[in-house]
């Protein structure tokens, strides 16, 4: 395939060549289209945005077959194969390989391994979305196998789902690309000052990578399109690109407090829990839509639904 590009962009530089030289006129050079298909990509049109809402259903629907379906000592795997099975009887396919991560598990970034039993009492933390004509969705919900949050799951859980809403609620025309990500890192610097996790005693010194960045790591978005991370780029000029409508992003802050860790000391209530949500965020003329909203995430949603088959 690449040698049949080359031969093409030859042929192509043979004949402009050709042309300017009988001519005297013919285009100057050939450029990367790379830049401007790109900046193209950022912003859908309603017939992939129909796309893209048709694959956020599916994903959603998927998840909470898993959640109905969940039990303690169940396998990675074994929610794993639930999920992409949904994907597929609904005619799409993974966009990306399924995170299903139990306890300690679920504090590993990026995690696939997805071969260890889940224990009663233990969260599941899992990143899965699909794919349905190229276009991806992507999500993240965390919940206790169980069905039931224990007290300190659930403080650390509502703290993340609060910075999760924040940086929602921030998307909109005008706003830059970074001030979800801030959203997020405010609600989230504030609850754990308030825990005793980071220190201060300013918001903003909490809210540095030395304080902050020890339990949450990541940024809270990326573009979401024909690829999961899609083109486009996110500072032109170094400077924040603007959120415009037709643009659509995840939404993601997580925290984790993985018990394997050296470089840190984790009080004993924290350690082993990790948690992210994320949703798939459209910018519209006005403010968002919430693309991923069919699937739960509030604790009361989340116990009223783990377990409880169809």
């Amino acid at each position: 395939m690449l040698s049949e590009v080359d031969d093409i962009v030859d042929k192509a530089l043979l004949e402009t060549s050709r042309t300017r030289q009988r001519t005297g006129s013919g285009p100057a050079n050939l450029c990367d289209p790379r830049p401007l298909v790109s900046e193209l990509r950022l912003f859908k049109s309603e017939s992939e945005l129909e796309l893209m809402r048709h694959s956020c259903k599916i994903a959603s629907a998927a998840h909470i077959k898993a959640m109905r379906n969940a039990s303690a000592g169940m396998a990675e795997f074994q929610l794993q194969a639930i999920i992409e099975g949904c994907f597929v009887y609904n005619g799409s396919q993974w966009s990306y390989p399924s995170i299903v991560g139990g306890g300690d598990n679920a504090t590993i970034l990026h995690y696939v391994e997805n071969d260890s039993p889940i224990s009663d009492g233990d969260l599941v933390l899992i990143d899965a979305g699909c794919e349905i004509s190229g276009y991806a969705s992507d999500i993240t919900r965390t919940w206790p196998i169980n069905g039931k949050f224990t007290k300190h799951q659930a403080i650390l859980y509502q703290l993340v789902l609060d910075s999760q809403i924040a940086a929602i609620s921030a998307c909109k025309p005008g706003e830059s690309f970074d001030a979800p990500h801030n959203a997020a890192k405010e609600v989230m610097a504030q609850g754990l000052l308030d825990l005793g996790i980071v220190e201060g005693p300013t918001l903003n010194e909490a809210m540095s990578p030395e304080q902050l960045g020890t339990y949450f790591m990541h940024r809270t978005s990326h573009w979401l399109g024909l690829d999961v991370h899609d083109v486009g780029v996110y500072a032109p000029d170094d400077e924040p690109r603007l959120l415009q409508q037709g643009m659509v992003l995840t939404i993601e802050p997580g925290l984790y407090f993985g018990a394997w860790r050296t470089d840190i000391e984790i009080d004993e209530k924290w350690a082993g829990i990790g948690i992210r949500i994320e949703d798939d965020v459209l910018i519209t003329i006005d403010g968002h839509e919430v693309l991923t909203q069919d699937c739960p995430k509030t604790i009361l949603e989340l116990e009223g639904i783990i377990g409880v088959s169809s």
